[in-house]
């Protein structure tokens, strides 16, 4: 199964339903008194002109984005392409060790099962045999039919499609 990854979130952590509900209640809470008080419901905020307090808004907003792309820019200590890229390989690394040993986890439930399926065939085939009162056979199993399983874990896409794992 494919990782999800957040739209938000570099990491790959889902977002907090609670944050999210949160937003989506203060902002609808900002339009209905900001209605209230176009239509004059509430008294205490006749006083404010809201044309200017809008323009305002807007200024400060542009002030603490342009501040914020200057630091950014020009302030930030900047990372080195090795620090980056040993960053991405820790990252890879783990992801790689998570699909292993989801991959051995699937392996030993595989195996479990047809364990399973081989004890209910064989308790089947003796309670048949028993019914009809003939002598049990052996079946031979060709270990020749069973599929190949690769050593290496199964490469998915952010959708979880499996891909061809490119050579390096």
């Amino acid at each position: 199964m494919g990782r999800r990854i957040s739209d938000s979130d570099p990491s790959g952590k889902k977002p907090c339903a609670f944050c999210r509900t949160m937003r989506v209640v203060v902002i609808f809470a900002v339009m209905v008194v900001m209605l209230m008080a176009y239509a004059d419901k509430l008294k205490w905020l006749e006083n404010i002109d809201f044309t200017s307090f809008f323009g305002y808004s807007v200024v400060a907003f542009f002030c603490v984005v342009l501040g914020y792309r200057v630091w950014d820019e020009y302030g930030r200590p900047k990372q080195s392409n090795a620090e980056i890229e040993a960053k991405r390989a820790v990252r890879e690394k783990q992801f790689d060790e998570l699909d292993s040993l989801v991959a051995e986890r699937a392996e030993a439930e595989r195996i479990e099962v047809e364990r399973i399926e081989a004890e209910q065939l064989a308790a089947e085939q003796s309670a048949t045999e028993e019914q009809l009162g003939e002598q049990p056979q052996e079946e031979i199993f060709d270990l020749a039919d069973e599929p190949k399983l690769s050593s290496e874990p199964e490469q998915l896409d952010l959708l979880g499609f499996s891909t061809q794992k490119k050579p390096d």
